[in-house]
């Protein structure tokens, strides 16, 4: 009868334990995470992001151009920041598909202005993109 409660037990948390996610399930959960009050996507001017200068972060919002060279990313605020040279990091791919659709780009946060002709405010230095 020990031996049967025993492997009951162990069927059922056998049972309760989930596979590997897919592809589909993680850019989920990183939506989710990166929308969650108190994230960078939530900062609704430039003082609040800077807690996150020099840090890695992610940041869910609309994605734009800026002379079909430089990506913006617009947040929920209104706030965008910029991610430079967005056409060299997103080279051999359409990009402008993404264009006007929800995104979340993964990078490191500067807070200084950059050289960049009709641009001033924050820049992502990209690790990573994902579209919808």
């Amino acid at each position: 009868m020990r031996r049967l409660s025993i492997a009951l037990m162990l069927f059922a948390v056998a049972g309760c334990s989930s596979g590997p996610k897919s592809e589909d399930e993680q850019r989920a959960e990183v939506f989710m995470k990166a929308e969650a009050p108190g994230s960078p996507s939530y900062a609704a001017d430039v003082e609040q992001l800077e807690a996150w200068s020099g840090r890695k972060i992610t940041l869910v919002g609309t994605l734009e151009h800026l002379n079909f060279k430089h990506g913006v990313i617009r947040l929920a605020s209104g706030l965008k920041v910029y991610l430079p040279h967005f056409d060299h990091f997103m080279e051999g791919d359409d990009w402008f598909k993404y264009i006007g659709q929800k995104c979340w780009v993964k990078g490191v946060l500067h807070t200084y202005t950059k050289n960049i002709e009709g641009y001033r405010g924050p820049s992502l230095e990209l690790i990573d993109f994902s579209g919808p």
